[in-house]
């Protein structure tokens, strides 16, 4: 199903872009994304944790909120294509609070090209929905544009119908098990029948703790949904593990 999705996406990519010539994050020749911001900020040495997508080391599993029973139980792997810290930080802000949604196209490719490497294929995918008046307030949700580039490059198809319905205060300054709890009851299928049986990629921009992906995934987990998968740009690194700075 991965070599479809690739065929498929030709025509998409031609269509939509033509290659681009600097780096994405940093502006540097050798784009979209070149070999310094890839190792600085994809880190690729660096194993993602199943349960929250935290990076930690290769030879972990889970982070240690996770391996201690602390995160999200309703994924069957989450996973962050980068460390959110330095340029790809600065990239996912300008995104979402200056209004540029359009320069997730400069990384849908490299972006599609390792998701599909990453994780099992399914049919379809579910963006992180926002409240009515945040998405009035920033003009779009930064969610469905990633899950737009994926499709377009994928070919995979953006499922409907998860809904937010409460909307809730910043949760910069909570706890992963706060999060965890501020998050209940605020997400709802609108047709939990369509979902039966389905497998689905959940796509957000960033994860700490794990918790927006869980609230979105108890709700599609009630509605039958069989396997679901959290993927995301950027995630926290666990410094216990990974001593480096940001």
């Amino acid at each position: 199903m991965k070599e479809l999705w690739r065929e498929v996406s030709k025509v998409g990519r031609a269509l939509w872009y033509a290659d681009k010539q600097y780096c994405a994050l940093c502006g540097a020749e050798k784009g979209p994304i070149c070999m310094t911001c890839r190792i600085k900020y994809l880190r690729s040495d660096l194993r993602r944790c199943g349960r929250c997508g935290k990076l930690v080391q290769s030879e972990k599993l889970y982070c240690l909120d996770c391996a201690a029973g602390r995160g999200p139980k309703q994924l069957d792997q989450v996973t962050a294509w980068g460390h959110y810290s330095g340029e790809l930080k600065e990239f996912i802000k300008t995104v979402k609070f200056k209004a540029q949604p359009r320069l997730i196209r400069e990384i849908a490719r490299p972006f599609s090209d390792w998701a599909i490497s990453q994780l099992p294929a399914v049919d379809g995918m579910v963006a992180v929905p926002m409240y009515k008046t945040r998405l009035a307030e920033r003009g779009f949700n930064q969610a469905e544009v990633i899950a737009s580039a994926l499709h377009w490059e994928l070919g995979l198809p953006i499922l409907p119908g998860v809904d937010r319905i409460e909307p809730r205060a910043s949760q910069v300054l909570l706890s992963r098990q706060e999060r965890l709890h501020n998050l209940k009851g605020i997400f709802v299928v609108r047709q939990p029948e369509y979902y039966q049986g389905r497998t689905v990629w959940i796509i957000d921009d960033v994860t700490t703790t794990g918790a927006t992906f869980e609230a979105v995934a108890e709700v599609l987990r009630e509605s039958g949904v069989r396997a679901i998968y959290g993927l995301c740009l950027a995630a926290g690194l666990e410094k216990k593990l990974v001593p480096l700075s940001d």
